[in-house]
């Protein structure tokens, strides 16, 4: 169904959560981006890339096809995998358009990617690489970037829920992602950055006790801390909200309801930055 912009409380909720949303999303990676452990997000991932498309990702091809050769050998070959998480990334990060933004093909080789990641998690008994992690986290940030930027500019409930969701799940990844990160190297850099994904997964409990950590930490700046994570805290909340809001709106279509009409509220929003009106 179109969105309901007759409900202006409704509007409001759905406005306000993807439009601040979109605002942290330009100034988190100031935040997450440094560290001992070198980890940018979706600026490093996107902006590094050198816009070349297609063209450009197919040039990693031969090598990907010999690190599947390998695995058609043995499955469970982890510096095959790991070789497939990195090349896949790599793919990807060189499909973008002239914006910067993903294209179709460089969503596909990140989603190999994270399928690489997952396999590998699984061969190595998680003794994964802590290099092949980070690669990996950057994977899931920007694929959940991506999927949130759909949800934005979806004209349906049905398709902005769907990309949303498709979004946390990503999030929950980064964040599995991070946790390794965080048990070789618990900075409060490190726990900042498990919370922060951890919030926007709607995972408070695990994310608060994240945050709780970031401010012990060697060297911490409790106010730094909270600063960064408070925002982040509150985002969540309104994004599970809004989502509750989406998903009635899914169920009264079903169900025969009214279908409202009008613009989409996320649209001319953009992850630059939102006046969250």
């Amino acid at each position: 169904m179109l969105f309901d912009l007759q409900s202006g409380k409704r509007r409001k909720v759905v406005q306000i959560t993807f439009g601040t949303l979109a605002a942290i999303f330009a100034i988190s990676f100031v935040f997450f981006g440094v560290g001992s452990g070198g980890i940018g997000g979706i600026g490093d991932l996107l902006g590094g890339g050198g816009g070349g498309g297609g063209d450009a990702s197919s040039a990693f091809d031969d090598d990907i096809e010999a690190a599947q050769a390998k695995l058609a050998v043995n499955p469970n070959d982890t510096a095959a995998l790991s070789e497939l998480v990195t090349l896949h990334f790599q793919a990807g990060r060189q499909a973008v358009d002239e914006n910067g933004a993903l294209t179709t093909d460089g969503e596909q080789e990140l989603r190999l990617s994270a399928d690489a990641w997952n396999k590998y998690v699984k061969a190595s008994k998680k003794n994964v690489d802590a290099g092949i992690a980070t690669i990996a986290f950057q994977t899931f940030d920007a694929l959940g970037a991506t999927s949130f930027e759909e949800a934005r500019v979806s004209t349906s409930s049905s398709e902005a829920l769907n990309a949303v969701n498709a979004a946390i799940a990503d999030w929950e990844a980064a964040a599995a992602t991070n946790r390794i990160l965080v048990e070789r190297q618990p900075t409060s850099a490190n726990y900042t950055r498990l919370a922060y994904y951890l919030y926007l997964s709607g995972q408070t409990q695990a994310a608060d006790q994240a945050a709780d950590q970031a401010r012990k930490a060697k060297g911490a700046n409790p106010a730094d801390v909270d600063a960064q994570t408070q925002q982040a805290k509150a985002l969540g909340t309104q994004l599970q909200e809004a989502i509750k809001q989406l998903t009635k709106e899914q169920q009264a279509t079903a169900g025969g309801g009214a279908t409202g009409g009008g613009e989409n509220p996320l649209g001319g929003l953009g992850l630059g930055g939102s006046s969250g009106q």
